[in-house]
């Protein structure tokens, strides 16, 4: 293992973006509600993965795919299995996946991800949509 690896600690998950109750209730507040951010602007890890990533609770991670990239904080989730990365479905999540040209859905789980921790703030929901 390199320095660097040792330093800045990072992994390759599987992204699971996944519907919730719960974030369709502050879905229905608005987008730009604190409460919808909060619940969307997260990624579940399970608690080995957090521990790989040097990652406590609520710390924030860069989550990189092949086609984005943001900042979100963590939450420990010991039902999520580990080498997953489980988000809510939202503008954070769906800046990492592939939207195809054509008519077919884009997918929404399974994406390979890099994560790695980082002091950066939370990516703002008007990053997300007007960048």
């Amino acid at each position: 293992m390199a320095l660097g690896d040792l330093l800045f600690p990072h992994m390759e998950l599987k992204l699971v973006i996944v519907r919730s109750f719960k974030t369709d209730v502050e879905y229905a507040k608005g987008i730009s509600s604190p409460e919808y951010i909060t619940e969307t602007a997260l990624v579940r890890l399970n608690q080995t993965d957090m521990y790989r990533l040097s990652l406590k609770e609520g710390d924030n991670v860069s989550l990189k795919s092949p086609d984005g990239q943001v900042v979100v904080r963590t939450t420990a989730d010991d039902k999520t299995p580990e080498g997953c990365a489980v988000m809510p479905h939202g503008p954070w999540a769906l800046a990492l996946v592939a939207i195809p040209k054509n008519e077919t859905p884009p997918t929404l789980h399974g994406i390979v991800i890099n994560a790695l921790r980082t002091k950066e703030k939370v990516t703002s929901l008007e990053d997300l949509l007007f960048e």
